[in-house]
């Protein structure tokens, strides 16, 4: 038999299992489209730049300055309390909120939210605390040693700091008068018009329904062999 003939022949025997699970898998994904919440994204560009360096010290790279204060916890409570938007919550904040080092070592940051211009608002205030976290924490660098190791040197206590994103109040060391951290925007924040999620409903219904299709009839196929092994009777020796 060749095996055209055989999946055909498991098929046409076990096709109601195959339709059921089609309809099912299509029709919750085509729900799943219809009735989940959309989400516009906002994206944003900036280039992280380091404005002089202290001759005894090692810089780190601008854009792991930026990765490192966003992904401070203080940095994400100062996100969700600023208010703008009032579904943003710790449970769902990486999946509103991520960023990402280019090749061309600019930082892309994107943000996601069910209103357009909230998310033009989050993404704004999140350019500011960046801007704001830096002028606070200017020991973000590598220091030498004198024995030519090179440690982290982080003289303000940043993770522990009560006060982060306070406009009066200075955490400026009197060691880092030399030490400037600033970024250049090379695109403002633009929301595009059409919803980034859910994914379009007719690519994702068609994608659930070749991929169920598929593994419908892979499935019954084993299913039909598995019983047909079980139900031979065993060689006798």
């Amino acid at each position: 038999m060749r095996y055209y003939q055989y999946f055909w022949e498991c098929f046409t025997k076990y096709k109601w299992f195959v339709f059921a699970i089609v309809f099912c898998s299509a029709t919750a994904a085509a729900l799943f489209c219809f009735f989940a919440t959309p989400l516009y994204e906002s994206s944003t560009e900036i280039y992280p730049l380091v404005m002089a360096k202290h001759a005894d010290t090692i810089q780190l790279n601008p854009c792991y300055q930026v990765r490192r204060i966003v992904h401070a916890e203080q940095f994400r409570k100062g996100i969700i309390q600023s208010g703008i938007s009032s579904t943003l919550s710790e449970k769902n904040y990486d999946k509103r909120i991520s960023y990402h080092e280019t090749p061309r070592h600019t930082m892309v940051i994107n943000i996601r939210d069910e209103v357009p211009h909230m998310a033009d608002s989050l993404a704004w205030q999140f350019l500011k605390q960046i801007d704001v976290t830096a002028k606070h924490l200017t020991s973000l660098r590598l220091s030498a040693q004198s024995d030519f190791s090179v440690v982290e040197q982080v003289q303000l206590d940043y993770y522990n700091c009560k006060s982060d994103f306070v406009d009066d109040v200075s955490y400026h060391s009197e060691n880092d008068t030399a030490f400037y951290f600033l970024f250049d925007l090379i695109s403002a924040p633009s929301c595009v018009k059409t919803p980034v999620y859910p994914p379009d409903l007719l690519k994702t219904t068609v994608l659930v329904f070749v991929i169920s299709s598929f593994l419908s009839l892979v499935g019954v196929c084993l299913m039909a062999e598995i019983r047909k092994r079980l139900n031979e009777p065993y060689p006798v020796r």
